[in-house]
């Protein structure tokens, strides 16, 4: 077995590890081309219980594009952990299979993260192209732009040469109550055409907020909220900031909803619920409902059941209320909405029923329902498996009436473990030949335990290629096989706990040869259920057992080398088959075994055991190899020992030679000379060109590489967990480390709460730059906050402090206002305005500058509308130069999602500007992007359909002027 696969097979036994982390490393660099890795990672995206690792094996596995596994990631679309959804959807993708479609459009409705949204467009659009149509015009009404702009670039593409696209769309858009696909539709009619398109002018809407409430910065309004009367908030307002992208108002609007303890507030605060994906919404509502007791949640509940509900989301929580807690007259109405009404609010009844058990014939009769969400609510029952022997044969009868209308692979499956349950052979015949393996496992597993698998078939089954199949129809004999030569660890294991549980009614030649082989497996599961095979019985113990015993007492796995150690102590005769294996006359070949029996044989330390070490250790009795580790014994022995056996004295090895104290590493040979370090304005801090965030994850290793090629400036949240580690560490060297930091908060307070967690979060005593993040209003850089950061400054706990913000006109007013020491600001070729605007004044104030975005998020790095093929692209490093080769730029931020990435940026340390006739260029393709980028900010990015127009269309019915209590929309 060459390296590879030797590395490959050590791979698929990590997969199988108990720690989480190995499991994570072995999925991440195992080599998916083999079928049987193929089939592990396949195994450890649908069981293991770690996200990560399903993630990354979703992840690996996806890079085969093996059409084989598209059921699988199909499958893993349900995984409760996002990571997990999104890589099954771009694995999806890959493959370009249609069976992704219908999960698809019901992502587009109901899946609660926008980038799994997003994906789940993509995905459609690649596997299904025309066919997607529907689903891509309804994704243009998502409330997030980006899943928008996902969609509109398959429209553009889909609906280049074809008229069908274009009417489709323009349908959906003659019949947009809202105005989010009407304006998409103008974005694409425009693309479609070639014609630059106009922004549409979009109407202001009132906002009625008293004490400041609706300011653009969300700092500021959370700073307010905590200050106001919570009775002066309108419900509405605190519902709508439910959804709202800053944590801390969103906490704060939770907690007054509940001091607030109004129903009316519940009762729109319930509306959140239908409109899973608006981010944290749902989630918080949920924590709100979560928090009432039982005087509270139950009248609500009647009150949602009493107004007729309409809608799904409110019903399903007042039916799990209701179904514990209810009247009878309250639960008969819910089992009437359970059989009657529309899919979503039957559905959401069967979910609330689930918890009562007297309304299981209601459940029970849900699973024949016509409508795959309906039969889904209900199958969660079955997969919660219900207690008692009755209710189980109950539902296992329910799921065999319903087997014609299982559809979904989870519905059969259902079925499969009734028919396996009821023995009912027709349908275990029938689900034998399933498309879904895990269904073919459950039937096939069934039938070889009641013996109704006719033999031909039993054989063809453990010659499978999948897995599963095989590990079905194992039994104890096949598994004395298939311990030794399956490709898969995990049906190893299983068939060695099968040997292991039937090894009395085994022929023991054949328990011996399998434990024999497994001795020498590479799992080490397998090396210790080999150990105990290997115990001796009644019968005399095999010499080969012995020797093999001996070999794992010294497996570098603990629990291999206690198997092995507990089997050896049960040897009667143990110290005399020792001796026979070192008789001189017939010596022992294998060094290994050798060793091994000379501590066992001396591990007592007594008169006799000394005696034995002295005349092994006596010239020419062992070789090099057991020469070398009797004396390593020696250092264990009590200095007694030596006076009874002095000559042992001069085999004890000597302690090593002190260790020279540790040379101080050189720099990396890539660090460039003499890297010239910039002043922060008049801050005193100097800062290298580049400042290297860690938003995208690179590991330590990355910054502490770029550290040694002359990077002293590092961009830190507390998320950047890569970071953290790396500025906690000694190699980072503190003293010479310029941090930026910040905080999302506003307040004298909450600032100095910021520094404080971040000064120990990261161990430290002072942070060399501390803003204010994303600052949207002048209110959020009140002369309070000002102050506050002063103050830090002037107890030492900062060096400089500053704000960072899109708003050139909000930092230019800030400058003029009072001397802040830092600005960050957006600034790229395609971003221009600070040139004109921000930088002089910052400039001559001495306000040190760092820019960020220089790449325009990647735009700038791609073609812009009109450009033919031959057109010269920028790289990533002339972006950021061109930034740095402004006056009055000090640095600028890059956050590389790669090592290789962070490679190329190095590159600018060593040139940080851009020679003067390279500028226009650059500025003549940023201005191309710029104009590109406004029509889609105004047709799509900044369209309606956001969160507040979500929540006002939810609220219509309830609200007479449903906007007047509205805060602003946030900027996304």
């Amino acid at each position: 077995m060459d390296r590879s696969s030797l590395a490959n097979l050590s791979a698929l036994v990590r997969l199988l590890d108990e720690d989480a982390e190995v499991r994570r490393d072995a999925a991440a660099t195992i080599d998916p081309r083999p079928l049987p890795a193929r089939f592990a990672l396949r195994q450890a995206m649908l069981g293991d219980e770690d996200a990560d690792v399903r993630a990354a094996a979703a992840q690996k596995l996806g890079e085969v594009r093996s059409r084989r596994f598209a059921s699988a990631f199909v499958e893993a679309l349900e995984d409760p952990m996002p990571s997990v959804r999104d890589r099954a959807y771009r694995a999806l993708a890959r493959l370009e299979s249609p069976d992704v479609l219908p999960h698809a459009a019901r992502a587009i409705r109901k899946e609660p993260v926008w980038w799994v949204r997003r994906s789940a467009v993509r995905a459609a659009a690649a596997a299904g192209g025309k066919d997607a149509l529907p689903l891509l015009v309804a994704s243009l009404a998502d409330p997030f732009w980006r899943v928008r702009h996902a969609a509109v670039q398959a429209l553009v593409v889909l609906g280049e040469d074809d008229s069908d696209v274009r009417d489709a769309v323009a349908h959906a858009a003659a019949n947009d109550p809202t105005g989010t696909v009407s304006s998409a539709a103008h974005y694409l009619g425009a693309a479609w055409s070639g014609a630059a398109a106009t922004p549409a002018a979009t109407a202001s809407l009132p906002v009625l907020l008293s004490e400041g409430l609706a300011d653009e910065d969300p700092a500021v309004v959370t700073a307010r909220l905590e200050k106001v009367d919570p009775a002066a908030v309108p419900a509405a307002a605190l519902v709508a900031w439910l959804g709202d992208p800053h944590a801390a108002l969103r906490a704060l609007a939770r907690r007054r909803l509940r001091e607030r303890n109004d129903p009316d507030a519940f009762l729109l605060a319930l509306r959140w619920l239908d409109e899973p994906r608006v981010p944290h919404a749902a989630a918080e509502v949920r924590a709100v409902l979560d928090r009432l007791g039982s005087r509270e949640d139950l009248p609500l509940a009647q009150r949602v059941l009493a107004a007729d509900p309409t809608s799904p989301g409110a019903l399903a929580w007042a039916a799990e209320v209701l179904a514990v807690r209810g009247s009878a007259e309250d639960l008969e109405r819910v089992r009437g909405l359970a059989k009657s009404g529309p899919p979503a609010l039957r559905a959401a009844a069967v979910t609330g029923l689930l918890r009562d058990q007297r309304s299981l014939p209601i459940v029970l009769g849900a699973l024949d329902d016509p409508d795959e969400d309906v039969r889904a609510a209900a199958l969660a029952g079955w997969e919660h498996r219900p207690g008692s022997p009755r209710i189980l044969a109950a539902w296992a009868e329910a799921l065999l009436a319903s087997a014609p209308r299982a559809v979904a692979a989870r519905e059969r499956r259902a079925v499969a473990e009734a028919a396996a349950l009821l023995g009912d052979d027709p349908l275990l015949a029938r689900a034998v030949a399933d498309a879904d393996p895990a269904t073919r496992a459950i039937a096939l597993a069934a039938r070889a335990a009641s013996g109704d698998l006719p033999p031909a078939e039993g054989v063809r089954a453990l010659a499978d290629e999948d897995p599963w199949i095989r590990a079905a129809v194992q039994d104890p004999v096949a598994a004395l096989s298939a311990v030794v030569s399956d490709p898969d660890p995990g049906v190893r294991r299983q068939a060695m706990m099968l040997v292991f549980r039937h090894h009395e009614a085994l022929a023991p030649d054949d328990v011996r040869a399998a434990a024999l082989a497994s001795a020498l497996a590479p799992d080490p599961f397998l090396r210790a259920r080999a150990a105990d095979l290997l115990a001796p019985a009644d019968d005399p113990l095999h010499p080969e057992a012995l020797r093999a015993l001996l070999r794992l007492s010294q497996d570098r796995t603990p629990m291999v080398r206690a198997a092995a150690a507990s089997a050896l102590e049960g040897v009667v005769d143990l110290e005399d088959r020792l001796l026979g294996l070192l008789d001189p006359s017939k010596p022992e070949p294998d060094e290994a075994v050798r060793t091994s029996a000379y501590t066992w044989l001396l591990r007592d330390g007594d008169d006799r055991a000394l005696a034995r070490l002295v005349a092994a250790l006596s010239p020419g009795a062992e070789g090099a190899l057991v020469k070398a580790h009797l004396e390593a014994l020696t250092l264990v022995l009590p200095d007694e020992a030596f006076a009874k056996q002095p000559s042992l004295v001069q085999h004890r090895p000597a302690s090593p030679p002190a260790a020279e104290p540790p040379r101080k590493r050189a720099p990396a040979a890539t660090r460039p000379e003499g890297v010239p370090l910039r002043p922060l304005g008049t801050t005193g801090l100097f800062v290298s060109p580049l400042v290297v965030s860690g938003a995208h994850g690179l590991v330590a290793s990355s910054f502490a590489d770029a550290r040694d090629a002359g990077v002293n400036a590092f961009f830190w949240e507390p998320r950047y967990h890569e970071l953290t580690r790396f500025l906690r560490s000694r190699r980072a060297g503190r003293d010479r480390l310029v941090l930026v930091a910040g905080t999302y908060h506003s307040g004298p307070d909450a600032l100095r709460a910021d520094v404080e967690r971040t000064l120990a979060r990261l161990r430290i005593d002072w942070i060399d730059v501390f803003l204010l993040f994303w600052v949207r209003s002048p209110d959020r850089l009140a002369d309070d906050d000002y102050d506050a950061l002063a103050r830090l400054r002037d107890e030492g706990k900062l060096r400089a402090f500053g704000f960072s913000t899109h708003d050139r006109a909000v930092a230019v007013g800030a400058l003029q206002k009072r001397p802040w020491p830092v600005v960050m600001t957006r600034h790229s070729a395609a971003h221009p305005g600070a040139e004109t605007q921000l930088l002089p004044e910052a400039l001559a104030r001495g306000t040190g500058i760092l820019t960020f975005t220089a790449t325009s998020y990647g735009r700038l790095l791609r073609p812009a509308a009109g450009d033919g093929p031959e057109a010269q692209l920028p790289t990533a490093p002339d972006c950021y130069r061109y930034s740095l080769t402004q006056p009055g730029v000090s640095a600028t931020l890059t956050a590389p999602r790669s090592h290789r990435e962070l490679v190329e940026n190095l590159t600018v340390l060593a040139r940080p500007t851009l020679p003067e006739d390279a500028l226009p260029a650059l500025r003549a393709h940023g201005e191309r992007i710029r104009a590109e980028t406004r029509r889609f900010d105004a047709l799509v990015r900044r369209a309606p359909g956001g969160p507040r127009d979500r929540l006002r269309a939810l609220l219509e019915e309830d609200t007479t002027r449903p906007d007047e209590a509205l805060p602003p929309e946030p900027k996304m």
